[in-house]
């Protein structure tokens, strides 16, 4: 007898902050915070101008929202979550889009402009 298959969505990215992180109150009540993070590609994975990957994040969670509040352009964080996609109707009809739904996030490093006083902070 074999086992069933077992599904499986879990995305790990970390990379630096290309959009700041926007909160935004929905219809729902619920508040979405929407960010992007840039990831660069290994050398092996590069092609021709294409060498980093711009994913937009995602999450409904107040505990992640504080975290937050303290990233800016450039920081570099790390993202875990689940891959979803999101449907809408636009002025030209259904459209669609990929983004991670974070379920954890974690700060790593300040980015090259940031002061130094952020770039002592812990993670």
């Amino acid at each position: 007898m074999t086992s069933p298959t077992t599904h499986r969505n879990s995305v790990v990215i970390a990379g630096r902050i290309t959009a700041e992180p926007a909160l935004r109150e929905l219809s729902s009540g619920h508040t979405l915070a929407r960010w992007r993070v840039a990831v660069t590609r290994p050398v092996a994975d590069q092609r021709g101008r294409v060498k980093t990957d711009a994913v937009t994040c995602v999450t409904f969670d107040p505990s992640i929202h504080d975290s937050l509040r303290e990233w800016r352009l450039g920081d570099v964080v790390e993202v875990s979550g689940a891959l979803r996609r999101r449907f809408w109707r636009a002025e030209s009809g259904p459209v669609s889009t990929f983004e991670v739904e974070a379920r954890s996030v974690s700060w790593l490093a300040a980015g090259s402009t940031a002061s130094v006083k952020r770039a002592s902070r812990p993670s």
